[in-house]
């Protein structure tokens, strides 16, 4: 418990630094010199302490719940409390008069520096303190999937974690409970949501918060840990509770013309380099330009799915392995497209059609999504929103195109449409980015 309450010191206290370092860059940026440090110091102090009230409330110090390996948890929960922070600190501004300053750009720049102070910042310190000590976990619960993540979490030591052990709730009373934390120096319990419904055993949980310890139930742990939606939830009850659309519609729109932007933008290039594309797929083999294919989209509806043709003439006619790289279909420069993801390129006319999003679940056909409809209870829901060109399935999974992997890419799309938001789909769009400049093609 020591050591869970020193890390969060030290992150505090190099918080409270880089906030006052920002404040300086920011002077530094806007005036070349700090001759306006003093004007600027009594009302950034009182925004700093305000801004650090909005660290805690939002679980900045809670980092037990990163793991090292999931640098996306950080960059969402830093940068949406710092949009919010901002905007507050603006309020300040503007509303309190014996500032005497309102700061416009001041404030942006900081804001700005001060978030990319913080991610960094995190994402070090998180990565430092997995290769020292372990959080300790305790497994409350007994099921079949939390004993496979207690061994998954056991056997990924660069997750920062170590199982101590998985117990049932017949093994303690709360003053047992408490020796046991002690003496274990356990920072996590993990409580299966079941367990949860026993009214005693919820004051006993309470009981031992005052030991520093962080209670969080098996779902939302597994979430944070995997990006995916635990199968044991996955009911009707978890869509009534999670999926509220009606919420999401600001954010459809805001997607909607961010996409629209994107596409009008990326379609100068794309026209730049049609002709040299065109030239060499015409001189790998016969036949069209563009490969045009049926694929379910949003609620269900079937569209022509458009890409640079990467096989040879009629493919959909001769055996092939869906997802494979090495589908003897490919031709030559079909293999190279599909590499560098040239190939996905005339999707942008997907997108303006509004028949496509940049993220978003990847479409499939029709008689694919038949068959595993039929074979993945609800496997339905993923068309509640509009496919992707790339998705969060994608860039978590080595091969998201095989049949057999679909329950675990149902998994990563209902973790993504239930967090879907605009943070998300720019870091599920970089590391796409980061994919392809790496060459981890297909």
């Amino acid at each position: 418990m020591k050591k869970t309450r020193l890390k969060k010191i030290i992150l505090l206290t190099v918080d409270i630094g880089l906030l006052y370092v920002a404040l300086l860059i920011t002077l530094l940026i806007r005036y070349g010199n700090l001759k306006e440090w003093q004007l600027h110091t009594i009302p950034f102090f009182w925004v700093h302490i305000v801004w650090i009230l909005m660290f805690y409330s939002a679980g900045m110090y809670d980092w037990e719940r990163f793991p090292p390996s999931r640098r996306y948890y950080v960059a969402k929960l830093v940068f949406t409390t710092m949009i919010i922070a901002g905007l507050f600190a603006a309020g300040l501004f503007y509303f309190v008069v014996y500032f005497s300053i309102t700061p416009k750009i001041n404030l942006l720049i900081d804001t700005a520096i001060v978030s990319i102070f913080l991610w960094i910042w995190r994402v070090w310190f998180l990565r430092f303190s997995s290769k020292g000590s372990k959080i300790k976990v305790l497994f409350f619960g007994s099921t079949e999937e939390i004993k496979n993540f207690a061994h998954f979490l056991e056997h990924t030591p660069s997750l920062g974690y170590r199982t101590e052990t998985v117990i049932d709730n017949v093994r303690f009373d709360h003053l047992s409970l408490k020796n046991f934390i002690r003496e274990k120096n356990i920072s996590l319990v993990v409580v299966e949501p079941s367990i949860l419904q026993n009214k005693e055993l919820v004051r006993m949980f309470y009981q031992v918060l005052p030991l520093g310890v962080t209670i969080i139930n098996f779902p939302e742990f597994y979430e944070s840990i995997t990006g995916k939606i635990p199968i044991s939830v996955i009911n009707e009850t978890w869509f009534l509770e999670n999926l509220v659309e009606i919420n999401k519609k600001s954010f459809e729109i805001a997607k909607r013309l961010f996409d629209t932007v994107c596409a009008i933008l990326l379609s100068i290039p794309v026209i730049l380099l049609f002709p040299f594309i065109a030239l060499f797929i015409k001189l790998g083999s016969e036949g069209p330009i563009f490969y045009f294919q049926d694929r379910v989209g949003k609620n269900g509806k079937v569209f022509k799915f458009i890409k640079f043709r990467s096989m040879i003439q009629n493919a959909d006619q001769f055996d092939g392995i869906k997802g494979s790289g090495n589908d003897e279909r490919h031709t030559a420069i079909g293999r190279i497209l599909r590499k560098t993801y040239l190939d996905e390129l005339p999707q942008i006319i997907n997108v303006l059609r509004g028949e496509m999003s940049f993220v978003g679940p990847r479409p499939e056909r029709p008689k694919y999504v038949e068959i595993l409809r039929q074979q993945i209870p609800f496997y339905e829901i993923r068309l509640l929103v509009r496919p992707g060109i790339t998705g969060w399935a994608q860039i978590n999974m080595e091969n998201d195109a095989s049949v057999e992997d679909a329950p675990q890419k149902l998994q990563h799309d209902l973790y993504y449409i239930k967090n879907r938001s605009l943070i998300m789909d720019l870091a599920i769009a970089l590391r796409t980015a980061s994919i392809i400049i790496r060459r981890e093609g297909r």
